[in-house]
């Protein structure tokens, strides 16, 4: 059975609550085990609308679960996708309070910037390469706001991917004829190397990643526009933050990014 309206602005409103009031909650799925993906899109559209109607601006979207191993924590078939506010932004090099978030963790990615629109279906990741005007370098800082992270599909798809920070490398390179499958990330914590992987680890790929975006997109209405930003996935497993932490990623020809946490 779909899920009432009603409903749906319930725990949209209560995500809110938490993410605002630092405040995890309890796994939803325990209180409504009849949720399943598309209800839980259909809560976090309602998220979204609070988060706009509160004067946040969109500035694009993020992908997911974009390797074999976080969707089986999660319990999924497929990545899944959340939407990035302008609030969320955060420059390489800048400070992030640690004590504003419940409990933070840490994912490099690479961030692409849509020169072109692009519609679902049957998009190729040539196609979505290809309306790509540019990629960088990019850390993203995710936070669930279900207690001690355990989370699984309809948790993580409400609560908007768990969509917190988004940490842009001031260094765009032009997406035209890049092998994104083929950059190499190190990062490093508190100066000491902490993560390694490949662009390939995203969905092998992340155009592979854009191209799901783009299809899956669609099945809700929606597509992306000129100006957009995507953050493709993560290239590496989720590091955990504390205060006092500091990290940076060399992403071979893409540059470097970096972040600290007071």
């Amino acid at each position: 059975m779909p899920i009432t309206p009603e409903l749906a602005d319930e725990l949209a409103n209560t995500y809110l609550a938490a993410e605002l009031l630092r405040q995890p909650i309890e796994p939803i799925r325990e209180r409504h085990p009849e949720l399943g993906e598309e209800e839980a899109y259909t809560i976090q559209a309602a998220l979204v609308q609070r988060k706009l109607a509160g004067g946040l601006i969109k500035r694009g979207y993020k992908i997911g679960a974009t390797n074999a191993g976080a969707m089986a924590a999660f319990g999924l078939s497929q990545p899944v996708y959340a939407w990035l506010f302008d609030a969320g932004y955060v420059v390489s090099g800048a400070r992030i309070e640690h004590a504003a978030l419940i409990h933070p963790r840490l994912e490099c990615e690479i961030c692409f910037r849509m020169g072109a629109e692009l519609r679902g279906p049957a998009v190729t990741p040539e196609q979505a390469q290809s309306a790509a005007e540019a990629v960088c370098a990019a850390f993203e800082i995710v936070d669930s706001r279900t207690a001690g992270w355990a989370a699984k599909q309809v948790e993580m798809v409400s609560d908007n991917v768990f969509a917190a920070r988004y940490v842009l490398s001031e260094q765009w390179v032009s997406a035209a004829g890049l092998d994104l499958a083929a950059v190499e990330a190190v990062v490093q914590k508190n100066g000491s190397e902490v993560a390694r992987a490949s662009g390939a680890n995203v969905l092998g790929g992340p155009s592979i990643a854009l191209a799901w975006l783009a299809n899956r997109l669609a099945a809700h209405g929606q597509y992306l526009a000129p100006g957009d930003i995507v953050m493709a996935g993560s290239l590496t497993p989720l590091v955990p933050i504390a205060a006092g932490d500091q990290f940076s990623a060399t992403l071979n020809g893409l540059g470097e990014v970096s972040i600290e946490f007071d």
